[in-house]
């Protein structure tokens, strides 16, 4: 009699383990959607006068901002690397090297052509400014802007998650 208790005990924390990890992969599953739901719909419907429209990730990553400003939408090359971290928290990939991390997001961005993709800002610019002021740029350095529907977010997050399970198997 014991040892049926003890299994049903056993079947219980089973059942309720998987249960909160059904949640908990649900929970994921509606932040990666909410995401991109604020990457498709951002410039939508703006006040007049509305500049910036964020979107909170955690407090480890703060902010993605949706830039209004010459009468264009943009997103900062930061902002994108956040938005890719973000998720590869949400799939509970641990990033091992930030740093290697950002620099293939970055490669990556450099395939989107000035003029085409993104504005070339000069350093200090009252653009660059505002950026920095409202925690979208880490620097004022010269820099690319990207036009908000310029960029391919699935595709920068698939080419990130490649890189990183290439870098896995390899054993880096």
């Amino acid at each position: 009699m014991a040892e049926t208790s003890s299994t049903s005990a056993s079947d219980l924390q089973s059942k309720i383990k998987k249960a909160i990890q059904s949640d908990e992969v649900k929970e994921s599953l509606r932040l990666i959607e909410d995401l991109k739901f604020f990457l498709a719909t951002a410039p939508a419907n703006w006040q007049q006068n509305q500049v910036i429209r964020r979107y909170y990730l955690n407090p480890d990553e703060g902010f993605v901002s949706c830039i209004f400003w010459n009468n264009l939408y943009y997103i900062t090359g930061t902002d994108i690397v956040r938005c890719i971290v973000y998720k590869f928290q949400q799939f509970g990939r641990k990033i091992i090297d930030r740093k290697k991390f950002e620099e293939g997001i970055f490669s990556d961005l450099r395939n989107l052509k000035t003029g085409t993709d993104a504005i070339l800002e000069h350093p200090k610019s009252a653009f660059l400014d505002f950026l920095y002021k409202n925690n979208c740029l880490r620097t004022q350095k010269k820099q690319k802007v990207f036009f908000w529907f310029s960029v391919a977010h699935d595709k920068l997050m698939a080419d990130a998650l490649e890189r990183d399970l290439r870098k896995e198997h390899a054993g880096q």
